[in-house]
This record gives structure tokens, sequence and C-alpha cells, in this order.
């Protein structure tokens, strides 16, 4: 539609919340949608009212770009028109008049006006087909005109722009994402993401077991893209001679115990980096290290909270799922750690992973690691 002026901005879980949570997921809602806007360059203007966020402006790129923003449940680039009938009508021909279709659809919703919305479908529907000839077809029309008419504006759009929903990132507290450059880890970040927590993403070195670095990075700058404007911290540490140790002295164990290793120490990085969790992209018996008894194994006496936001998808989903955020393709050529044993564990026994790992002295290890870590900032704004 090319007269458009203005998108409206369609949200969901945020209505349920009480008038205080409201009024502040929306205004960091509205931050996030006018961040990602400027960073296209898009010149703008938003307001919030009556359940919606109007972004006005005329550019066309608008409605997609906003409805890539978590928690918008959709967008429309729509007209603005004074709540009149006549007005209205004059605006609805106009529309079909660009496209000229067989059949359409008026689909008109009220608030707060004097007319009703029987009213509305009727004097705009007659007059776009004294327009165009058109025939109204209410079930499979080849145009649908839709009408939002409001106390002192109504709003004419003929497109709807699926968005992903979720909650406003930012929302919640941050999220520490343990990636691997491997297709799951990233979707586990990207959901969470989706669920209002900024991430930081913390990558274990162990080459030459693996070398999923470059994946991993390339990664993180695909999430970055979801951000809106905020830069992701994507931390490395490596992990080679404590592997080294681990399968000398528990080589059937040693998927288990480097996992525990692994919590360790991002447990450390949590508490600097100011996460409240742990995240992995855990599916429940995916492969043979993530059985529920290793699971328990692996996380027993960690002391805090570890999400794991795919444990009940399988991998069609996963990798369906990879595709729209744009990281199935970086990730599908990595390849699987050379230290997985042959038959590796998979129903650990907690107590006696819980003493390998003080045999081992892993904790001391996890301690000394974390001072080898490198940060690296990823992301094209300078928005925290």
């Amino acid at each position: 539609m090319s007269f458009q002026d203005v998108v409206l901005v369609r949200y969901g879980e945020i209505t349920l919340k009480d008038s205080w949570t409201r009024q502040n997921w929306e205004r960091i809602l509205a931050s996030n949608i006018a961040s990602s806007l400027h960073s296209a360059g898009v010149e703008l203007k938003v307001t919030r009212g009556e359940g919606r966020i109007f972004v006005h402006t005329s550019d066309v790129r608008a409605s997609e770009i906003a409805a890539r923003v978590f928690g918008v449940v959709s967008t429309s680039p729509a007209r603005t028109v004074a709540s009149d009938l006549l007005e209205i009508s004059q605006a609805a021909v106009e529309i079909a008049l660009q496209s000229m279709p067989a059949s359409f659809a008026i689909r008109p919703r009220r608030t707060g006006v004097t007319f009703s919305s029987e009213q509305i479908g009727r004097n705009a529907g007659e007059a776009v087909r004294l327009a165009t000839g058109a025939s109204v077809d209410l079930d499979e029309p080849e145009l649908e005109i839709f009408i939002e008419a409001r106390r002192d504006k109504t709003y004419i759009f003929t497109r709807v722009v699926k968005g992903h929903g979720g909650l406003p990132l930012g929302s919640q507290g941050k999220m520490l994402v343990l990636i691997s450059g491997g297709i799951d880890s990233p979707v586990a970040a990207w959901m969470m993401m989706k669920r209002g927590c900024p991430v930081t993403l913390l990558h274990f070195d162990s080459r030459p077991y693996a070398d999923a670095i470059n994946q991993s990075i390339r990664c993180a700058e695909v999430l970055a893209e979801w951000t809106s404007g905020r830069k992701i911290d994507f931390i490395t540490i490596p992990i080679q001679r404590a592997i080294e140790k681990i399968q000398a002295h528990y080589p059937r164990a040693t998927c288990v115990l480097c996992r525990r290793l692994m919590y360790r120490i991002a447990t450390e990085v949590m508490e600097k980096e100011g996460a409240l969790g742990i995240v992995t992209g855990y599916s429940m018996g995916q492969v043979a290290s993530q059985t529920a008894e290793n699971i328990l194994a692996e996380q027993a006496a960690i002391g805090v909270p570890v999400f794991h936001p795919l444990i009940a998808m399988d991998k069609s989903e996963i990798m369906d799922l990879a595709r729209k955020i744009g990281t199935y393709e970086v990730t599908e050529e990595t390849k699987s750690c050379t230290a997985v044993p042959n038959k590796p564990m998979t129903r650990a026994k907690k107590d006696e992973i819980l003493r390998a790992e003080d045999d081992l002295g892993l904790k001391n290890i996890a301690r000394a690691l974390v001072r080898e870590m490198t940060v690296t900032r990823i992301g094209n704004s300078d928005t925290d």
C-alpha cells in the first residue's frame, strides 16, 4: 500500500499483566522497535495507546522489520484517516482501485465511535462495489480491507505481517548460554531471547577435539541481528588440558565430567556477567549424553538454575527453527567432538560422578580456567 503513513504493532502477553508491568514492558517494546528501525535507517516516530504501538513512518520496510522484534505478534502498514464514515469509505475505495479485485471483503472493528462495525462494513463495502464492480465474498475474497475505527482516528490496511510473539527483549534477566557451534545451542539462545532474556554466549574451546569457534562466532553475529541494537558478549575459554585429564582418569565418563566442568565454569562466569541462569541446547534423548540420568548427574549440586528450552523438541523441529532464525547454514557443517568415547556413559550414577569430580578437582580447575577467558563484543550498536 503505497500511501502508508503508520504501522500498527500488535502484542499479546503484555496485555495480561498488571498495569505497572504492562506499561513498563510496552515502553521496552516500543524502544526495541525504534532501535531496530533506526538501525535500518528508517525515519519514524513511535506512540502508544489502546493496546497498540503506532510507528509513524512512510517507509515500506518498517512493517517487516518491526515484526522481527520479540514481543510483536503482528504488524500492518496502514493509512490513517479521520473517524468519519465518508472518509473511511473513500480511503477503502482508493485501496481497492489499486488492485481492482474480482472480489473483496471489508473487515471492520470499532471502539469509541458513535457508528457500528456493521455501518462501517455496509458503507465502505457499497462504495468499493460501486467503484470497482467487484463482488463481496466474505469467505475467500481476493482482497481484504481491514478497518479499525477508533475514537479520533481510523486505520485502514490490507496486510497482516506475522511476528514471533514472546516478551520484549530486556524485560527479563540475562542468561548465560553454552554455545557449541552445533545446530541446537543457537536455537536455545534465540528461544530465551524470545522470552525477554538478553544473552551472553559462552564457548568452550576444546581444540583439537572439536573446532567450532568460527561457527559459534558466526552464530553470535546472526543472533545479534535479533537484539534490537544490543551487543552480545561472546566469551571463549580453553578446556583442552582439562579434557585430557578427564580422559586419562575416567574415559567412559568423559562427556558427563566434561559437562560438569562446563557447568562449574559457567557458574563462575555467571557471577561476572550478572546472569541469572545457564542455558543449554539439550533435547531429551537426542544423543547418548542427553539422557535423564546423565542430565541429573551433570547438574547435581551445581547450585544455579539451568534451563533447557529445547528439551521436548525433536531434531526436525529444531532444524526448522534454526533455518528461520538464520543459524542453520552456519552450523550444519560442524563436526562432532572426537573426545567422545566409543561407548559413552548413558546412565551415569550421580554419586559416582560427584566423587570423580572431587577426585579430579574440577572446581579448582574451573576457577583457574575462568582466568583465561576472553570476551568479544558482537553487534553493530553501542546499546547495552
